[in-house]
């Protein structure tokens, strides 16, 4: 079947119209950018009207909501074009200006940007970039490393002037030396902020995409290369260009899978030749091979009719002979192709692509036969009985994913158990099982410690896929804080907290291995790589978490509340307002979980979830959640259910929440009666 798909021509125009334009723009951007060491001499009393620029992360993120908060405290909202492009009046806003952009499909983090004041001498438009790289220099300006200390207007008036960006971008630059030289940009004359660009992989685009600026493993923000993600350098106040060492430059160029993501394009469009170009013979992902499918099956929403491919982020290289998958023995990466949907929603593929042996690349999958995916997590636990209040907590650790038979048809109907071994995790492992509780379609892990694998057909009732190997008391509650694990959790929560010493590296490989019913291994064990920073919960701190609605408290999560009894359906409402700014990243699921915490009491759990992209109203939201439905949208209840009463001996839990770079945050509200 033919489908209706383009390749996105910015991202493969040629660089000599590219230069050509940058010369042009950066001219402008000398004469009135915001926030830059260049200062207008003009005598005239013109100031600019507007502020405007690219949101890009590599690729640029088109319908972002852009979130201008001056010094006063005052806010406007903008949505970024198909380009990334955004324009906010400036009338009635006074300077300096912090923005944040948030990606509306919940793909990549919050974005930040600074402008220090608002040039005189001209009209134009104040130029204000919001990229990974003006992050990095937001970042700088805070003594923790976390830019939404910025959306404070007290906070913002103190710690953004002139001076202090100049400083941070001069510290930026210097640590990027090696990778801005590579492609071309002025490391004395660079300024992310308010000089123009176009997001297609060449220049600063190309900067962009050789770095990555993302959550430290003890919160703030760190910039490393692409080629070193294990060589990172903490953001923050303290962060000195002369102390922190030059990032190595990648070893491809940043447009090294133009040509594949052309011939992907072209494949998925219909053109069948190009299929043999884009994607490996030996291509294996999650079980997906040609056998199934392939690609197209396993990235069906990428590969749907009306999908436009926008581009590529690197992650991490290999050199031959160094990748962690199987039967993978070229120079390889792992990377997230970029990709719009036929909604118009922005996302990412996860895969893994080698050299082709004459010069080019292709995608060859992690080579895993079947679905599994370790991602690290951060949670924030808030418990509403004051039995449980003592151990409200952020916690860590690794989200660990594998669908039942009947959410993926390529894993096997007579699983049983599935073992994961690495690091980060105890020394035999943890063990999954499938789940007591109706409403969701993946294991779970194991509520005690387990040595072997069972013999005969077991269930769990943890009813959680996350195992956390660390936590700490929530700022408000360090005071009362009292928690501990015991041997009802002892399958899924450490017995130790993890610290910074010992956390695992970056891309760390697991072993696992599936079991059948009767105990009996099948196939061969499986490597797979977490594609996520770990982070310990010191990293929950730089989240913006929303808060939930007190009606859903009191009526659905209170034992005498007007809901408390039996509910088919509950609307659960939140708040995105942080700081008195809209600025909570957008939630993309709610799961209630409602029943007991063993597999062996009644009312057994039943789950229900929402998934999708709130609407909202002034950072307000609302959505309904069904008992029965899991993650998949299925109804997985063979006849009417209703989330159980809350009632003695019954907990209810409801949580929030979204991705960002991979990583899953989740916030929870509980009570246990």
């Amino acid at each position: 079947m033919k489908h209706n798909k383009r390749a996105n021509p910015q991202r493969f125009k040629s660089q000599l119209t590219f230069l050509a334009s940058a010369i042009s723009l950066s001219f402008l951007a000398a004469c009135g950018g915001g926030g830059g060491s260049q200062s207008a001499t003009s005598t005239s009393t013109a100031t600019p009207s507007s502020i405007g620029g690219t949101v890009a992360v590599g690729d640029a993120l088109a319908g972002a909501n852009v979130t201008l908060i001056d010094s006063t405290g005052k806010s406007v909202t903008a949505t970024s074009d198909a380009g990334g492009n955004y324009s906010i009046s400036l009338s009635g806003l006074t300077a300096p200006f912090v923005l944040v952009a948030t990606d509306p499909g919940g793909v990549n983090a919050p974005l930040y940007s600074v402008t220090a004041s608002v040039p005189t001498g001209s009209s134009a438009p104040v130029v204000a970039n919001v990229t990974p790289l003006t992050t990095a220099v937001a970042a700088q300006l805070t003594s923790d490393g976390n830019p939404l200390e910025l959306t404070k207007a007290a906070t913002l008036a103190a710690d953004v002037s002139t001076t202090s960006v100049n400083n941070a971008i001069s510290t930026l630059n210097t640590i990027l030396t090696p990778i801005l030289s590579a492609n071309g940009v002025s490391p004395s004359a660079f300024n992310p902020i308010n000089q123009p660009f176009t997001p297609n992989q060449t220049g600063a685009d190309a900067v962009i995409d050789s770095v990555a600026v993302i959550t430290g493993a003890s919160g703030g923000l760190q910039i490393s290369s692409t080629s070193a993600p294990g060589t990172a350098i903490t953001l923050n106040t303290s962060t000195s260009a002369s102390a922190s060492p030059q990032l190595a430059v990648p070893p491809v160029a940043a447009s090294y899978l133009a040509a594949t993501l052309q011939a992907l394009s072209q494949c998925l469009a219909g053109t069948t030749s190009a299929c043999s170009t884009a994607i490996d013979t030996n291509y294996l992902e999650n079980g997906y091979s040609s056998t199934n499918g392939g690609f197209q099956a396993y990235h069906a929403d990428l590969s749907a009719s009306g999908s436009i491919i926008t581009g590529a982020k690197t992650l991490v290289y290999w050199a031959a002979g160094q990748s962690p998958f199987p039967n993978i023995t070229r120079a390889s990466a792992l990377v997230r192709i970029f990709y719009t949907n036929k909604a118009g929603q922005h996302n990412f593929a996860l895969t893994v692509v080698q050299t082709n042996g004459s010069g080019g690349w292709d995608i060859v999958g992690n080579q895993q036969a079947y679905n599994v995916t370790i991602s690290s997590f951060v949670d924030q636990r808030q418990y509403l009985d004051a039995s449980d209040a003592a151990g409200n907590r952020y916690e860590s650790g690794l989200g660990i994913t594998v669908p039942t038979s009947s959410a993926s048809a390529v894993n096997p109907s007579n699983l049983g158990s599935v073992n994961v071994v690495g690091a980060g995790l105890p020394s035999g492992g943890v063990w999954l099982e499938p789940r007591s509780g109706t409403g969701n379609t993946s294991l779970a892990l194991t509520t005690r410690i387990v040595t072997s694998a069972p013999t005969t057909t077991t269930t769990t009732g943890s009813n959680t896929s996350l195992y956390r190997w660390a936590w700490q008391a929530l700022p408000s509650d360090t005071s009362t804080f009292a928690f501990a694990p015991n041997s009802s959790d002892e399958g899924y929560i450490a017995a130790t907290p993890l610290t910074a010493q010992t956390l695992p590296a970056p891309y760390a490989s697991y072993t696992v291995t599936f079991y059948d019913t009767t105990g009996a291994q099948i196939g061969s064990p499986l490597t797979v790589v977490n594609s996520t920073p770990p982070l310990l919960p010191a990293a929950a701190q730089g989240v913006a978490w929303q808060t939930l609605g007190s009606d859903v408290i009191n009526n659905f999560l209170t034992p005498s509340g007007s809901l408390a009894a039996a509910q088919a359906t509950a609307s659960i409402d939140w708040s995105g307002v942080v700081n008195g700014q809209n600025v909570s990243p957008l939630v993309t699921g709610i799961q209630i979980q409602a029943g007991t915490d063993t597999s062996a009491s009644t009312p057994a759990e039943v789950d229900g979830w929402w998934t999708g992209v709130p609407t909202a109203q002034n950072g307000q939201y609302s959505e309904t959640v069904t008992a029965g439905v899991a993650q998949n949208g299925v109804q997985t209840c063979t006849t009417a259910c209703s989330f159980p009463a809350l009632a003695t001996g019954v907990s209810r839990l409801v949580q929030l929440n979204w991705g960002a770079e991979g990583v899953s945050y989740y916030n929870i509200w509980k009570y246990n009666d």
